[in-house]
């Protein structure tokens, strides 16, 4: 094991000798992240002569394919400092926290719209139906599938009791047709981390299924439905699991062309064990916007009505979820989050009501830098769904600075530091500060 951690360790100087290279061959045009922006770059000569043949790097990564699948792979590298790795609130114990992942995205169907937005910095992974459907069809990609895998390997310097090889996989398939989006995606993520309800670190499986379609009735009606399993299962002594399988359906209405609003009716049903299982039904509103360049937002807000198996009286609740991203100036973004939510709670015999809210402002710097800076809230509320159980909260707050880099086309860099602070009525109060650094080559 020491001899990996060594060869980790080596990154660092390896990956700047690889960018120092690399910027020798850059010109002034490579601060671009399409990949198809400056094919001239990055290009090694086999001959003196200018007419000799040359091999472009850059260019055979970018179009690697598979039978039908183009490939983009990508590799990110890190380390973290963290001076309370263990999460207590008496004893502070610091540790770093070394991290490797490679990965690969295949892609069958239209690469090109997908490379667009991903150059917009859209979560290409995150394309469903009911986001297409508000849309003209003009701007709805081609069909696609996606499938998207990579390990992740941590290891600690100190602990070595945390040490994992974590593993992310999606598989994403969309089907636009003249005036039905059907879509299905399955994600599957294993992963030893914090959890903050928890307030130590802990492996968690997580493995989803969605089905979703939607159809467009007229230029102002549409249609959408969503069919989900979600089972999430802790291997640590002491939490809970479950499985839930919830439904949502909407009616989507364009009160103007760049204003589609819904009425949602949701339901799910919460498998937990030790007879703990639950029902819920949501009735929500949502409007959304994303046809400027300055303002995008999405927010739905209802009540949720929830039964118990094991007796408990029927619950109502207020549920809402909020993204917001507003830019004032070409450089500068605001973007605010915010949620309210129920969950059936990791701690056997409670559920908890997670509600909270980010805001972060991100400012350009150049063409290759930028800033960022974040800062959170969240309230847990755990109450007992069985009997002889005190209700109880517990509050969360969040702060993150970081400077992202375009280092050379394809590669970028990051610098961060965070801070998580943690006040529960159960338990003492516990600060964790990290900081930390990371680079991502991607094609």
């Amino acid at each position: 094991m020491k001899s990996v951690v060594q060869v980790l360790r080596l990154w660092p100087a390896a990956l700047s000798v690889l960018t120092a290279s690399l910027a020798v061959a850059q010109d002034g045009s490579s601060a671009k992240t399409n990949s198809a922006s400056n094919p001239a770059t990055n290009t090694i000569a086999v001959g003196q002569d200018d007419s000799a043949p040359k091999i472009t790097l850059w260019e055979n990564l970018s179009d690697l394919r598979l039978g039908p699948f183009d490939l983009h792979p990508r590799l990110s590298a890190g380390f973290v400092y963290d001076d309370n790795v263990l999460l207590s609130a008496a004893n502070k114990e610091a540790d770093m926290d070394w991290m490797i992942q490679p990965a690969l995205q295949a892609v069958a169907g239209d690469d090109a719209a997908l490379i667009a937005l991903r150059d917009q910095n859209s979560d290409v992974l995150s394309l469903a139906p009911g986001s297409l459907i508000i849309q003209q069809p003009e701007v709805w990609p081609g069909k696609l599938l996606m499938v998207d895998y990579g390990p992740r390997f941590q290891l600690f310097d100190k602990y070595t009791a945390n040490n994992s090889i974590d593993q992310f996989g999606a598989l994403n398939l969309l089907l636009p047709m003249n005036k039905l989006i059907l879509g299905f995606r399955q994600d599957y993520q294993l992963q030893k981390t914090e959890i903050i309800e928890f307030d130590q670190r802990a492996t968690v499986e997580t493995i989803s299924s969605a089905f979703s379609a939607a159809y467009q009735f007229g230029d102002a009606t549409s249609v959408e439905s969503n069919f989900r399993r979600v089972s999430i299962d802790y291997e640590t002594a002491g939490l809970t699991g479950y499985t839930e399988y919830n439904t949502e359906d909407w009616f989507n209405y364009a009160v103007a062309p760049d204003l589609p609003v819904s009425l949602g009716v949701l339901a799910g049903q919460d498998d937990v064990a030790n007879h703990q299982d639950q029902s819920y039904e949501q009735l929500r509103a949502r409007a959304r916007y994303n046809y400027t360049e300055k303002l995008v937002f999405d927010v739905s807000a209802g009540g949720e009505l929830r039964q118990y198996e094991n007796g408990k009286g029927d619950t109502l609740s207020p549920v809402f979820t909020l993204a917001a991203e507003y830019r004032p100036a070409v450089r500068t973004t605001l973007r605010l989050t915010g949620s309210r939510q129920q969950y059936a709670s990791i701690y056997n015999g409670y559920n908890y009501a997670s509600t909270g809210a980010a805001l972060e402002v991100r400012q350009g710097i150049t063409d290759r830098f930028a800033a960022a800076l974040s800062a959170g809230y969240y309230s847990i509320d755990y109450t007992g769904v069985s009997k002889g159980l005190a209700n109880y909260a517990g509050d969360y707050y969040t702060a993150r600075l970081g400077l992202d880099a375009i280092i050379v086309r394809h590669l970028t860099g990051q610098v961060f530091y965070q801070f998580l602070s943690s006040r529960s009525q159960a338990g003492a109060a516990v600060n964790d500060d990290q900081t930390g650094v990371q680079l991502t080559l991607s094609f």
